[in-house]
């Protein structure tokens, strides 16, 4: 990277600075999550595409959120499964 390029991005810091910090509240992370959907539209979901590391960052970002704040429940044995979709539904076992 050469000086002009690192004064660019110096200058464009304060634009490009929220897309990646760690969202620290749901504010944060759902303005990620609309961010995500625009860059993946503006041809980040293609691997190839310039956005690609953008896109990438930006979902690890989101992933690292969700898995702090909204934890995968433990697996189920498809027993418990159905034993739990049942009472949801008001049915006897």
């Amino acid at each position: 990277m050469n000086n002009a390029q690192l004064d660019s991005a110096l200058a464009h810091w304060s634009y490009v600075a929220p897309l990646l910090t760690p969202p620290t509240n749901d504010a944060e992370y759902q303005a990620l999550v609309k961010s995500l959907d625009i860059i993946l539209d503006a041809g980040g979901a293609d691997e190839s595409h310039p956005l690609a590391g953008l896109a990438a960052m930006v979902g690890d970002l989101m992933e690292a959120y969700e898995s702090g704040h909204y934890p995968m429940p433990e697996a189920m044995t498809a027993t418990e499964a159905l034993a739990f979709l049942m009472a949801q539904h008001g049915l006897q076992s």
